[in-house]
C-alpha cells in the first residue's frame, strides 16, 4: 500500500514539473507559428507588388519598332559667297547685291524608327535610337541673290531624306506613362535645280536654255521632347516636338560653262521644327 501511494506521489509530482515545460512549449510553437504567418503575408504583398515594376519595364525596355507622320516647318536661309566669270573661272567677281535670301516650306512628314531602351532604375530609362525622316521640304528662287536681281533663272532648292542617330533618356511617371528626350546626330541631303534662260547676266544669250544640278550632305543635330504612353505590355503610342540645326550646304546651283555660264557658289543654312505623332511596337 505504501509502495502504491508512493507511486502516485512521484506521477503527480512529474506532472507538475513536466506541465510548465508542456506550456512554454506552446507557446513557442504558437509565437513561432506567428512569425511563419507574418513572413508568408510580406512575401505574398511583395510578390503582388512586383508586377507593377515589372509591367513597366516591359513597356519600355528592350526593343521597339515604330512608324512616325508629323508636320515640319523648315527654314533653308541661303547666302551666295561667289560669282566666277568664264573667262576667269578661278577668280571670283564682285557680288552686285544682297547676297542673302530666306526660303521656307512647311509640309508633312513620314518616317519610320527603332530603339533599344534599358532600365536604370525603377523610373529611369537609357536607350539609343535610329531614325529615317522625310518631309521633302522645297522651295524656289526666282533669281541669284548677289546677282543684278530677276534675270528669269530659277533655283529649286530641296532638303531630302534624313537620318538620326542618338541617345535618349526617359522617366516613368507612372507605370505606363514616360516623358522623354532624344539628342541626336543628323545626315540630310539638300539639293538644288536651276534653269538657266537665255538671260544675259547668268547664261549666254545667244545660247540655248541651261539646267544645272547639284547636291550635298550636311550633318547636324536634333533634340526631341516627347511623351510616350503604353496602351499594353508590345504596343505604346507618342507625341514628340523635335527641333533640328541639320547643317549647311556648300553648293554650286550653275558651274561655269565656257562662254555659256556664270558660275555662282552660295552656302544653305538649313533648320526644322516639327510636331509629330508615332506608334511603336515592342519586341
Amino acid at each position: 500500500m505504501g509502495e502504491v501511494t508512493r507511486s502516485i506521489h512521484l506521477y503527480h509530482r512529474a506532472r507538475k514539473d513536466v506541465l510548465p515545460s508542456k506550456k512554454f512549449n506552446s507557446l513557442t510553437d504558437i509565437e513561432l507559428n506567428m512569425k511563419i504567418k507574418s513572413v508568408a503575408l510580406c512575401s505574398t504583398l511583395l510578390v503582388a507588388a512586383l508586377p507593377v515594376c515589372s509591367f513597366a519595364n516591359d513597356a519600355f525596355t528592350g526593343f521597339q519598332a515604330g512608324v512616325a507622320l508629323g508636320y515640319d516647318d523648315v527654314d533653308m536661309d541661303w547666302e551666295t559667297t561667289a560669282l566666277y566669270a568664264p573667262q576667269i573661272p578661278t577668280a571670283p567677281f564682285p557680288i552686285f547685291s544682297d547676297p542673302k535670301e530666306s526660303l521656307s516650306d512647311s509640309t508633312f512628314s513620314y518616317g519610320v524608327f527603332g530603339s533599344y531602351n534599358w532600365s536604370v532604375s525603377s523610373n529611369w530609362i537609357v536607350g539609343a535610337e535610329l531614325a529615317i525622316q522625310d518631309a521633302g521640304a522645297s522651295d524656289t528662287l526666282d533669281y541669284i541673290p548677289g546677282g543684278p536681281g530677276a534675270t528669269g533663272t530659277t533655283t529649286d532648292v530641296d532638303v531630302n531624306m534624313s537620318y538620326l542617330l542618338g541617345v535618349k533618356g526617359g522617366y516613368l511617371l507612372n507605370e505606363s506613362t514616360m516623358l522623354y528626350s532624344t539628342l541626336s546626330l543628323t545626315q540630310t541631303e539638300v539639293e538644288t535645280s536651276t534653269t538657266c534662260p537665255s538671260d544675259g547676266f547668268i547664261c549666254n544669250p545667244g545660247s540655248p536654255a541651261q539646267t544645272f544640278s547639284d547636291d550635298d550632305d550636311i550633318s547636324g543635330y536634333a533634340l526631341a521632347l516627347g511623351v510616350e504612353k503604353s496602351l499594353g505590355s508590345n504596343l505604346s503610342v507618342r507625341a514628340e516636338y523635335r527641333y533640328a540645326d541639320l547643317g549647311t550646304a556648300s553648293l554650286s546651283p550653275t558651274q561655269v560653262r565656257d562662254d555659256e555660264a556664270v558660275g555662282v557658289d552660295a552656302d544653305i543654312d538649313v533648320t526644322s521644327q516639327s510636331l509629330q505623332l508615332g506608334a511603336a511596337y515592342k519586341f
